[in-house]
């Protein structure tokens, strides 16, 4: 109390979830849950991608991050194969965009655009020792009123030998009525993808002591996605500054598993027309990422 005033505010919650273990193959878990899609939204955290932001795929065809309210099942069949299946709040596609994708779409915990749930999943598989494969999907209605189904499917994978560590992902967003959302400048799809390639550099000499879990790398990733294929509500409104590509390459260091030093460089390039602002420019990065 201050000034015969309440105080007030928030604390915004990533992961408020009761896992039931019921056996190896079958559990169920209930609460507020990072959607299961895609290759970052997962791994969020600063010291498990190498760039200093995030893949731009996982920020606009993928929100992340993003957590809902939901509830499912997940366990694991054979040494293998994982899987997981949740049922939750879904997105409000009036937020959608050319801009920024679906990102705009995510809804607070305590909102729901509609009567309609959502329905997201991955299976991850790792068919041989250093080789991850993750498939994922998510499906739902994001109209208010009305239908109009949004359903985002998802392959990533990641693959080392020795020292290097090779990675990509490709997302396909797939919206069946752009104009039931209210939303002129959107495609029926937007798809997009990226690949790198990382070198761990640290010599094993140095791995001793204080640095006894220090790691360093060089990388260099490629991606590109488009938020206006197809035919759009309004022709106007199309531009070639939507259909971006980025190219980043620089250096991490990692004393600790839960500290990570990174400079990267950013390319930026667009298919805009003369005159077009573009949505991003190039760009050199200093960052700090930490995990607690």
């Amino acid at each position: 109390m201050k000034d015969g005033k309440k105080l007030s505010g928030e604390v915004l919650v990533e992961q408020a979830f009761l896992q039931f273990k019921l056996s190896r193959p079958l559990n169920l878990k209930a609460g507020i849950m990072l959607v299961p899609l895609g290759a970052t939204n997962l791994y969020h955290e600063p010291t498990n991608f190498n760039s200093s932001e995030r893949p731009q795929l996982d920020r606009y065809l993928i929100p992340s991050t993003w957590s809902e309210m939901g509830a499912g099942i997940y366990g694991s069949l054979g040494t293998k194969v994982d899987y997981e299946l949740l049922v939750m709040n879904g997105l409000d596609g009036a937020g959608f965009s050319a801009k920024d994708g679906v990102r705009g779409g995510r809804q607070n915990l305590n909102v729901d655009v509609n009567r309609n749930k959502a329905v997201a999943g991955r299976l991850e598989v790792r068919p041989f020792t250093n080789l991850y494969t993750n498939f994922s999907f998510y499906t739902a209605n994001s109209a208010k009123v009305g239908t109009a189904y949004t359903t985002i499917a998802a392959f990533d994978g990641k693959y080392s030998i020795g020292d290097l560590d090779l990675a990509g992902e490709y997302v396909h967003v797939y919206q069946d009525d752009p104009r039931a959302l209210g939303v002129t400048d959107i495609g029926h799809n937007m798809s997009g993808y990226w690949v790198e390639g990382a070198y761990h550099v640290l010599p094993k000499s140095l791995k001793k002591g204080k640095l006894s879990e220090a790691d360093a790398l060089i990388f260099a990733r490629y991606s590109e996605f488009d938020t206006q294929q197809g035919s759009i509500g309004d022709p106007s409104k199309a531009s070639g500054k939507y259909d971006r590509n980025y190219t980043n390459f620089g250096i991490v260091f990692k004393p600790t598993t839960t500290l990570s030093v990174k400079a990267d460089y950013q390319v930026y390039d667009d298919h805009r027309k003369a005159g077009e602002k573009a949505l991003d420019n190039d760009k050199f990065q200093v960052t700090l990422g930490f995990v607690f």
